[in-house]
């Protein structure tokens, strides 16, 4: 949860309460002092504004789900009575010093004057309640994020095995026609499943995406040969862009696997370019295609729609036809579009 969200909420409260004591003065029939009013939530809330991301330091140095539960609660409680008589504190004083800078009282009233009790109270309850109001916001952004965070793990993980199993069906025909070329491709397989291993981010950039995917095609040519034709066509200025890691070898692999014919030669083009704020992304061979019938989602076109849903929200989108309608050989177009966002940002 970002600092700016805290204070964004300490002023959406500040603003709740200064509406209520407009509405009270108008249902008692009181003429409604709005600068008042306004003055009087501006000058409570506002401190809070700037002691709200002291929750966040708390929070994070004392997990309300740290084990045993009732220690970070009890720290939890005196942090929250200890800003609140803080707060208390900060806004008397400013108060005290606006009215004395506006000769309203002077500097001596101002430093000796008593502090209302009651308001004093209000304050140090009002205050905790605030505490308390933070820490289920963050704790409900910290589940969600960590529930994102796990349906990625899930997801992501899904596409190894199946990345593996039909890698070394691959090596094992070549086993026995060529044992060179297979030592090969089981060095070049070592090298793609320690990086998927190593990579702990979801997302990386194009550049990267694309030194991954080299390494895969260079299994793939060891098994077809001239077989196999790769074009890419990607725009440089997109090489920063974010991008999902892992998610062009599934899209890849599709195309490879679910090829018409293994002895007929397939031809894969895969563009990369932005428009305006999206990073448009497409995969087309020139296989079989859907030939009409209905489309068939795999694991890997599933897997990678379901990643980018978690990922990105509705802004994405995946979509899956024939690459050309007019051709005796359709083939299969994947066309993928995501926010744009650059590495740097």
């Amino acid at each position: 949860m970002r600092t700016s969200r805290v204070v964004a909420l300490a002023l959406l409260v500040g603003a709740f309460f200064t509406a209520e004591e407009v509405f009270m003065d108008l249902a008692a029939g009181r003429p409604v002092a709005l600068v008042g009013d306004l003055w009087n939530g501006l000058a409570f809330w506002v401190v809070w504004v700037f002691l709200a991301p002291l929750v966040l330091v708390a929070l994070r140095r004392w997990p309300v789900g740290a084990k045993p539960v009732s220690h970070p609660l009890l720290v939890h409680a005196g942090v929250a009575v200890s800003l609140s008589a803080l707060h208390n504190v900060l806004t008397l004083i400013l108060t005290r010093l606006v009215m004395y800078l506006q000769g309203a009282m002077s500097l001596t009233k101002a430093l000796t004057r008593t502090s209302n009790p009651v308001a004093f109270v209000w304050g140090v309850f009002t205050g905790v309640i605030f505490y308390a109001l933070i820490v289920m916001v963050y704790s409900a952004a910290a589940l969600e994020a960590e529930l994102t965070r796990s349906k990625l793990e899930t997801l992501r993980s899904q596409l190894r095995p199946h990345f593996l199993f039909n890698t070394l069906n691959a090596i094992s025909v070549l086993l026995t026609e060529d044992a060179g070329k297979a030592q090969r491709m089981i060095l070049r397989l070592s090298t793609l499943l320690r990086r998927s291993l190593d990579e702990e981010a979801h997302e990386v950039s194009l550049r990267q995406e694309l030194a991954f995917v080299n390494d895969y095609l260079d299994i793939q040519r060891g098994r077809f040969d001239d077989r196999l034709e790769v074009r890419l066509a990607i725009d440089p200025t997109v090489l920063d862009a974010r991008v999902p890691v892992f998610l062009l070898q599934p899209l890849l692999e599709n195309a490879i696997e679910h090829r018409k014919s293994v002895e007929r030669c397939l031809a894969i083009a895969l563009n990369a370019g932005r428009e305006r704020d999206m990073l448009r992304i497409t995969v087309a061979d020139d296989g079989p295609g859907t030939l009409g019938a209905p489309v068939r989602e795999r694991i890997g076109l599933g897997n990678t729609r379901a990643r980018l849903l978690h990922l990105y929200g509705p802004r994405a989108s995946v979509e899956l036809g024939d690459a050309h309608e007019n051709a005796e050989s359709h083939g299969t177009r994947v066309e993928i579009r995501i926010p744009y966002r650059d590495t740097a940002e």
